[in-house]
C-alpha cells in the first residue's frame, strides 16, 4: 500500500490535474471508480523512465528494502491496483517473486495480524484480518486496511483482494481480468472518480457561491485521467478533467490557457520549464478538458525531489 499511495502521489504532482484515447474504456476493468497501473519493467527498459526508476529506488524501494528485506526492484515488473463496486478492491504484483520473499511476507502478516489459511480448487489462499472486520467502502484506498485475502498460486504474481469472491475469480481465470489492457508503451496509467478525487474533503460545507477555484473545481470534478508514457525518450504527459458544469471546464480551459500564455516567453523561469509550457497542448471539449505535455524526465524527478525535500 505504501508503494501505491506513492506512485499515485508522483502522477498528480505531474500535472495539475489528472488521457486521451490512448486508454480505451475496454482497458480499464469494469466500472472501476479508480485504476492505477506501474510498469516498472517498461521504466527499466525505455530512456525516459531510467530517470523516474532510479528516484524509485532511492525513495521507494531502498527504504522497503531496508525495512522488511524486500528487494522490489529485483521481484517487481509490474503493479495494477482498482476498485470497483462490485468486484471489491484488487492489488495485482507481477514479477519473479521469490520463495524468500513469500516467507517474509506470510511472516509479517502473521506478526501483524490474525491470519487464516485456506484453499480454492486445490490453491492456496490466506486472510489476514486485523481485529474484528469491519464492512467498509470498496472505493477506498484503505480497502485492505482491515481485511484482504491474497494468494501466490498464480506464477509471478501475488494477487490481493478485498472479498473472498474475487480472489477465487482471479485464481480462475490465471491472475487475468476481463478490461485490464496492456496499455502498451505505457509508464503509468491513473484514472479516478469523483469520490476518490473529493476523499477527506467536505464537500457538503462547499457552498455553490463559492468563489474559491479549487472548491469550484473539486466539488464539481465527475473523473480524472492521466497516462505517462514514452515519447522518442521523453515522458509524454496526457491528462482530462471531466467536469459536470461545462461552465467550470470552458473557465479553467481559458485560464490554464491564459497562464501559459504569460509564462511562455518568462525569462526569469527555468529554461527547461519555459520549453515544457510552449508545448503544452490545451483543449475544451464541452465538458472535457485535456491537456498533453512533453518533456525531459529529469524535470519530473527535480520536481519530485523539491517536493520530497518541502516535507522533510
Amino acid at each position: 500500500m505504501r508503494l501505491f499511495r506513492l506512485l499515485a502521489l508522483m502522477l498528480i504532482v505531474a500535472v495539475p490535474a489528472a488521457v486521451r484515447a490512448e486508454v480505451e474504456a475496454g482497458d480499464i476493468p469494469g466500472q472501476a471508480d479508480w485504476y492505477l497501473h506501474a510498469d516498472l519493467a517498461a521504466m527499466r527498459a525505455v530512456p525516459s523512465g531510467h530517470a523516474l526508476y532510479a528516484w524509485l529506488n532511492d525513495e521507494v524501494f531502498a527504504d522497503v528494502k531496508q525495512e522488511i528485506g524486500i528487494d522490489i526492484g529485483a521481484e517487481v515488473d509490474s503493479v495494477t491496483a482498482f476498485a470497483d463496486e462490485a468486484l471489491g478492491a484488487v492489488l495485482l504484483v507481477e514479477g519473479p517473486i521469490s520463495q524468500q520473499t513469500r516467507d517474509k511476507l506470510l511472516a509479517l502478516a502473521t506478526l501483524k495480524a490474525k491470519l487464516d489459511t485456506g484453499s480454492y480448487d486445490g490453491k492456496t489462499w490466506y486472510h489476514v484480518q486485523r481485529g474484528e472486520h469491519r464492512k467498509r467502502g470498496k472505493r477506498s484506498l484503505e480497502a485492505f486496511d482491515d481485511s484482504a485475502w491474497f494468494t501466490f498460486e498464480v506464477e509471478d504474481k501475488l494477487i490481493v483482494t478485498s472479498t473472498q469472491e474475487q480472489l477465487e475469480a482471479l485464481l480462475d481465470s490465471g491472475g487475468r481480468l476481463a478490461g485490464t489492457g496492456s496499455h502498451a508503451g505505457s509508464l503509468f496509467v491513473l484514472t479516478a472518480d469523483k469520490e476518490f478525487v473529493q476523499a477527506g474533503a467536505r464537500t457538503a460545507e462547499l457552498a455553490d457561491d463559492d468563489t474559491d477555484w479549487n472548491s469550484n473545481i473539486l466539488r464539481n470534478t465527475e473523473k480524472v485521467a492521466l497516462l505517462v508514457s514514452d515519447r522518442d525518450g521523453l515522458v509524454a504527459v496526457e491528462a482530462q478533467l471531466v467536469s459536470k458544469d461545462p461552465t467550470i471546464t470552458r473557465s479553467l480551459g481559458g485560464i490554464i490557457n491564459g497562464l501559459v500564455s504569460l509564462q511562455a516567453f518568462n525569462e526569469d523561469i527555468d529554461p527547461a520549464v519555459r520549453t515544457i509550457i510552449q508545448n503544452t497542448k490545451i483543449e475544451v471539449l464541452d465538458n472535457v478538458l485535456s491537456i498533453d505535455m512533453v518533456f525531459d524526465p529529469a524535470i519530473v524527478v527535480r520536481v519530485l525531489d523539491e517536493r520530497h525535500a518541502g516535507t522533510q
